[in-house]
């Protein structure tokens, strides 16, 4: 253990830990190394596959990749395949903690062959319309029923802190190559009206897979994460 203890940051990551683990949540660390073998087999599904479901298997046995994207310095919890109620199913669930709080992103995957927009009107296209309703109904679920997600289970989802406050969404959709600089233009208005959440590339996702993450609880050098070591002790 570190010799700077920090008695908060100690409560939060084992009260985050003792509140997600029972439900499935497995911790991931996103100060661990990833292999470049499994990034470049990761780059090789992106670039031919035609459906979203060899990214929703490849994540699941690889969740570093997606929690770099999410913030890469520290830990996350994360489920896939969780439902809020009987009416919606999210790709995956993360979470982290923030002071005394939990902090949610709901992750939607999608097709990596997908376009953002259709080119021959600028309209959005197939794909990124059903993900955009698919974030707005899970937000909306979330604003109505905050007080049965939170609730422990099985009265409820178990999922403390589940609010509208504290929950944002990623959309992982498409490939750099076929967004324009016009699509972001599109995208960047449509999320200015009232969107809590995050489009990306899945060329975002692999190059924030590459980078090396910033240590939020360390200096300089050290790769120690606190988190892991509170966890661990």
């Amino acid at each position: 253990m570190d010799d700077r203890y920090d008695a908060e940051l100690d409560i939060r990551v084992n009260f985050c830990h003792e509140a997600l683990s029972p439900l499935g949540f497995r911790r991931v660390c996103a100060l661990d190394p990833i292999d470049p073998d499994v990034i470049a087999r990761f780059q090789k599904e992106v670039e031919t596959s035609t459906t979203e479901n060899p990214m929703q298997r490849f994540l699941w046995e690889y969740p570093q990749i997606l929690c770099r994207l999410l913030g890469g310095g520290y830990c996350w919890w994360v489920k896939q395949e969780v439902w809020l109620g009987q009416e919606f199913r999210l790709d995956f669930l993360a979470a982290r903690t923030e002071s005394l709080l939990l902090n949610y992103r709901l992750v939607e995957i999608e097709n990596p062959a997908a376009k953002w927009f259709n080119p021959s009107n600028g309209k959005p296209a197939t794909k990124m319309v059903e993900a955009t309703q698919q974030v707005g109904d899970w937000h909306h679920w979330i604003s109505l029923n905050q007080d049965y997600a939170q609730r422990e289970k099985p009265f409820g989802l178990g999922l403390v802190n589940l609010t509208p406050l504290a929950a944002s969404s990623h959309i992982l959709i498409g490939q750099r190559k076929n967004v324009t600089p016009s699509d972001r233009q599109r995208l960047n208005a449509i999320r200015s009206s009232g969107g809590r959440y995050w489009v990306n590339t899945y060329d975002s996702l692999i190059e924030a897979a590459k980078r090396v993450p910033q240590n939020f609880y360390g200096d300089g050098d050290d790769d120690i994460c606190s988190e892991c070591q509170y966890l661990l002790d």
